[in-house]
């Protein structure tokens, strides 16, 4: 890391303000070196324990983000990014969300992950039998930034863009699915908003969740029993429909669903 304590503070600070009070703020890139992802990952936590500090939410899980290739290539950023899963951020299906509370609103779902174990040892056989079960969601995406995700440290900063999820309707044991071959589709009322195939998601969204352990425990902060984990959109990641109730289906896992009402 390059970028000294008291910057790495002063932008924290200043999306924290900016998620509390709802507006946006320039991208952080131009104060950092091109691609120092330790910074931005700095900036990440920090941002995360001003809400601690201040607001007195806990952890509960973590989102992987930029999984499927067409969703980077749609953004211009080609490699993962995670961020932090707060409490007050976990809904359950059926939720109305209030679009007072973002600044702009994008939807997407994804397989979640829910770990009974903690995962100390990245190998596969360790993070397969770390997890409880599986379950569809809805990633709640929201910037703080007035575009696109801008560059990764801009994304990686800013909570890689997780304003929340959505918990599914139907909970099953890892295993039960082949999660290579499900099927997702989101639509609002009669509209199809986006589809997509498990294996979109790095190959496989258990893939996702390796990449994840494995980073975790490199930062220092490994997974632990009882996270939500977020393995990333299936699907494209495209702007919420409000007013209307936005149905995700995953074949084999059930569905999720969610409405943000333009009027709250």
């Amino acid at each position: 890391m390059t970028v000294d304590t008291a910057t790495i503070k002063a932008i924290a600070r200043e999306l924290f303000d900016a998620k509390e009070a709802v507006y946006t703020v320039p991208y952080v890139s131009p104060r950092l070196p091109e691609h120092d992802l330790d910074s931005a990952y700095a900036i990440s936590e920090e941002f995360a324990s001003l809400r601690e500090r201040e607001l007195g939410v806990r952890r509960v899980g973590r989102k992987v983000g930029l999984t499927n290739p067409l969703v980077q290539q749609r953004v211009g950023v080609f490699e993962p990014d995670y961020g932090i899963i707060h409490d007050d951020m976990v809904f359950e299906s059926g939720v109305v969300l209030p679009a007072s509370k973002y600044n702009r609103l994008l939807i997407e779902a994804e397989v979640a992950f829910v770990l009974k174990s903690d995962i100390l040892e990245a190998t596969p056989e360790k993070v397969a039998a770390a997890i409880d079960y599986v379950t569809p969601a809805f990633e709640i995406v929201d910037f703080r930034y007035d575009g696109s995700v801008g560059q990764i440290v801009d994304t990686i900063a800013d909570n890689a863009g997780c304003s929340g999820l959505v918990l599914g309707e139907e909970q099953h044991p890892y295993g039960s699915v082949d999660l290579t071959q499900v099927e997702m589709i989101i639509t609002a009322g009669d509209t199809e908003i986006t589809r997509g195939v498990g294996s979109d998601v790095l190959g496989d969204p258990i893939n996702a969740v390796q990449w994840l352990a494995e980073t975790a425990i490199r930062t220092g902060h490994p997974l632990r029993a009882g996270e939500v984990l977020l393995s990333g959109s299936i699907g494209f990641i495209e702007p919420w429909p409000a007013d209307v109730e936005c149905i995700a289906t995953i074949t084999g896992l059930g569905r999720v669903t969610a409405t943000v009402d333009s009027n709250a």
